[in-house]
């Protein structure tokens, strides 16, 4: 059993058994990112607040109610005996490193103490459901009755992916590339945090029986590698579907709603009095929001709820995969979030298949079984299949009716056509691109007197340029003339639901979001988009001064879990300016009203399937959580100039490291 470690301080794992692997797996996580798993852990268990004071107290309450813990648990029980053992082994390594770790959060001059509590075998689980449980479509779900109340019929002009959109990943066949295998590429898009939400890793089991050699990205605190793999004959990458795979159903707790359980538990407070939180399951899930106080509650039903189950029977058979059939009989154990899957393998099979259960539903909305089968598309040696979130083929409508636009999608297509043969760097660069078209419908409202020289001059890319900066500019003021407009007055107001629920009701960032469909309707909210236009463009050219540039009004800004509860937090993460924009492919979203991006890329990474050594991968930050640590945010600069890392899997070349295993 040995750990070493590439330049970038990525640990390269490599035991003799799956145990061995999956422990010192564990072990080199809580080195790492110590304050990551045990926040990531209290989180899961509801118990943040234990921790943290009342700032943890609304999450731990959703944590409660949602029965995050609770699910984590039945889920393990229910997993094969093999897949029990590999989760076991690696929480031994996690308790086993966080004896000997140390970070600033919790032991530093001013840290919090210790973390309450301790990992157990299921809390890779709930590590896991913490991160995707509000990935679905349950809280744009929230968003979409108020909008529904409000405007009637015109709520449909907000129709559009959710939060939860900007992924990108593509494969092209061996005919399109130098080597003449296929080529995978790709970079989720999440909310940026520091420490990353992805970890960079390489698995190794040397048992003749159980050999396998695998590089990729895991959240900390799960085992293996789930979305983005080079398995050494066959990779694969993931974006999110867009799958409706969530529903509410308000019920009437005065008549008890069809509540077939409840509970009362009590969640610590640090500092002050526990609180209780009723907790209330119903035969179609969780109540998660109202009570029987308020007279009603919101029943949560989702597939994770409803089996039992959280997918990780796929953890082991994606681990062993040497194909994409066999990538693909792992997919069929996935359960949540609905993702699309992009695979290909030696023998230049390139797939695209959408794993995960998405409902089917009855007329009156019940759900009645699973939709089956799923989209599945396969490409040809010189053909491409690209996913950014979109509705990538007709067959996608068994998913869901609102997907990304098509802005994204078009551009990597079109890219790609352009590219001539690809090899990893080249496809690194791909994703790399900033050319806005999603602008497209707004440009073309601005009267051709009022147009200034800079728009005339830009190419479309969101960069320093002064046709960005006039672009942005505009785009910012045409967004707060619709919000302002009196009929979205109610839209303006806080969520009725809580902080939590805060983002997806942001109106500038629906209003945003939508901008394409809005302005190409006649009279959106009762708007005139061509006149409005016309005196946003006169505010921005009368303001009496150039528009800031892009990248400077456009900062990284990753989120400390601290910060995340609004608490006090050193920044040690760098301010860098950033290109690329909501709708471009290198996805750095923008935030209507601020100077700061919060969501884009938090990895990249291209897989070459002839030679593993010549692949990519790049994380915003980097591999540790230190911030004495020279690998802290050693990648940035790579990742922020939209490119990345070489993959280097000699293991002469890498640095042995000693463990107390």
């Amino acid at each position: 059993m040995s750990l070493s470690r590439d330049e970038w301080g990525i640990p390269h794992v490599r035991g003799a058994s799956l145990t061995e692997v999956a422990r010192l797996q564990g072990w080199a996580t809580a080195r790492d990112r110590a304050w990551q798993l045990e926040i990531e852990r209290l989180r899961g268990e509801g118990r943040t607040a234990e921790l943290l004071g009342p700032a943890g107290l609304e999450w731990d309450t959703f944590a409660r109610r949602a029965r995050l813990a609770a699910v984590a648990q039945d889920a393990f029980e229910r997993l094969d005996e093999e897949t029990q053992g590999f989760l076991t082994a690696y929480v031994e390594g996690v308790r086993s490193g966080l004896e000997g770790a140390s970070c600033p959060e919790l032991d530093g001059p001013d840290g919090l103490g210790p973390a309450p509590g301790a990992w157990q075998p299921w809390t890779p689980l709930a590590v896991f459901w913490v991160q995707q449980i509000l990935f679905g479509s349950f809280p744009s779900k929230l968003f979409g009755a108020r909008a529904a109340r409000v405007l009637a019929a015109d709520a449909e002009l907000f129709r559009t992916e959710g939060l939860s959109g900007g992924s990108n990943a593509y494969a092209v066949g061996g005919g399109r590339t130098r080597s003449g295998l296929p080529l995978i590429a790709g970079d989720p898009h999440r909310v940026f945090e520091a420490p990353n939400v992805y970890l960079q890793v390489r698995l190794a089991c040397t048992d003749p029986d159980d050999t396998f050699d695998v590089v990729g990205m895991t959240f900390p605190g799960v085992p293996g590698v789930q979305h983005f793999a080079h398995a050494g004959q066959v990779a694969w990458g993931i974006t999110n579907a867009m799958a409706d795979y969530q529903d509410l159903y308000r019920v009437d707790l005065r008549s008890r709603g069809g509540v077939v359980s409840r509970s009362v538990e009590t969640v610590l407070v640090r500092d002050q009095e526990p609180v209780e939180v009723e907790v209330l399951e119903t035969d179609r899930g969780p109540v998660v929001l109202g009570g029987p106080d308020e007279g009603w509650g919101q029943v949560l039903r989702s597939p994770g709820h409803e089996l039992g189950d959280l997918g990780f029977g796929a953890l082991l058979p994606l681990l062993r995969s040497r194909s994409v059939a066999d990538v693909e009989a792992a997919v069929a154990h996935w359960v949540e979030p609905v993702n699309n899957w992009v695979i290909a393998d030696v023998a230049g099979n390139v797939v695209h298949t959408v794993g995960g259960r998405v409902p089917r539903r009855d007329a009156a909305g019940e759900w009645t079984g699973w939709v089956d089968p799923l989209p599945r598309r396969t490409a040809a040696p010189d053909r491409a299949v690209v996913t950014a979130n979109d509705r990538c083929m007709p067959e996608f409508d068994v998913l869901a009716t609102s997907f990304a636009p098509p802005f994204r999608a078009g551009r990597i297509r079109d890219l790609l056509d352009g590219a001539g043969p690809l090899d990893a760097e080249g496809a690194v660069g791909v994703l790399a691109d900033t050319t806005q078209t999603a602008g497209a419908p707004l440009l073309a409202l601005v009267p051709a007197d009022l147009r200034p020289q800079a728009l005339a001059e830009w190419d479309g890319a969101m960069d320093g340029s002064p046709g960005a900066a006039w672009y942005a500019a505009l785009r910012a003021e045409v967004v707060d003339r619709i919000c302002a407009a009196p009929v979205l007055a109610p839209l303006r107001e806080p969520s009725e639901h809580g902080p939590l629920y805060e983002p997806w009701f942001s109106l500038a960032a629906r209003v945003a979001g939508a901008l394409h469909i809005i302005l190409a309707a006649e009279k959106p909210f009762g708007l005139d988009p061509r006149a409005l236009v016309a005196e946003a463009v006169k505010a921005v050219r009368d303001a009496g001064s150039e528009p800031t540039s892009w990248p400077e009004g456009h900062r990284f800004w990753p989120l400390h879990a601290l910060e995340q509860f609004e608490l006090p937090h050193t920044r040690t993460a760098p301010a860098t300016p950033l290109p690329g924009d909501t709708d471009t492919v290198r996805c750095n979203a923008w935030i209507p009203g601020a100077t700061v991006t919060v969501r884009g890329s938090v990895a990249r990474y291209a897989w070459d399937l002839a030679d593993r050594d010549n692949s990519r991968w790049v994380v915003p930050l980097g591999a540790s959580g230190s911030p004495d640590s020279p690998h802290h945010t050693d990648q940035h600069d790579a990742w922020a100039h939209g490119g990345a890392v070489r993959v280097v899997t000699d293991w002469s070349l890498l640095t042995e490291e000693k463990t107390w295993l």
